[in-house]
């Protein structure tokens, strides 16, 4: 099929940034203007679907939260971060009850395509994460910074492939890398381990 401007941003989002995207994420950043931005997103996203450029699942999830900024940034040579409070900070903001959400994915075809990933949705235990992280991506996009912007399937095909440590994203811009990751109900434990292997990497990071 022919596509518009607007669906190529839209699968090579999916293809090359993000794992998901819900119907509501895509009709306020792609048809904010729209007099009915869902319903013109809805139309849109089953014609390409037709297509077999995206694929649509209707699954549970935590409802999308609404943070606008890093829950905690770091750069090498700051003092070591009170792991215990983020932890804090990011448990408990997981208390409402799962939702109906309509996910829209790409689909094997888009991926190649677009020289990509897709074919699959986020499991279960992935969703509500890749959900977020998605809200993190649009507002990377909504102030024009995701030059750079490398997605954990993409570095999954490169040379940090068997690496224990892999990130959600890594943003490579002027000769720097800053890593940025979505924390789920992430205890202590792993918010120090995380940072011990930021720092021993000399890696700046945000946990959002």
């Amino acid at each position: 099929m022919e596509l518009t401007p607007r669906d190529t941003e839209i699968l090579q989002a999916l293809t090359r940034h993000v794992r998901i995207l819900t119907l509501p994420q895509i009709a306020r950043t792609f048809w904010h203007s729209a007099a009915e931005p869902l319903r013109a997103a809805r139309n849109r996203i089953h014609v390409l679907a037709a297509a077999d450029m995206v694929q649509i699942q209707h699954a549970p999830a935590h409802p999308e939260l609404t943070f606008e900024i890093p829950q905690f940034s770091w750069e090498p040579g700051q003092p070591a971060p009170d792991t215990g409070s983020i932890a804090y900070r990011l448990q408990t903001r997981w208390s409402a009850h799962p939702i109906a959400t309509v996910c829209i994915a790409a689909t094997q075809s888009a991926a190649n395509r677009f020289h990509g990933h897709g074919g699959r949705f986020s499991r279960a235990i992935e969703r509500s994460h890749d959900i977020n992280l998605s809200r993190v991506y649009l507002i990377y996009r909504r102030r024009g910074l995701i030059i750079g912007w490398i997605f954990e399937e993409e570095m999954r095909g490169r040379e940090r492939k068997d690496a224990a440590f892999l990130p959600d994203v890594v943003i490579e811009a002027n000769g720097k890398r800053k890593v940025v990751e979505f924390g789920g109900a992430y205890p202590k434990a792993k918010l120090e381990r995380f940072h011990q292997h930021c720092k021993a990497q000399s890696l700046s990071y945000e946990v959002w």
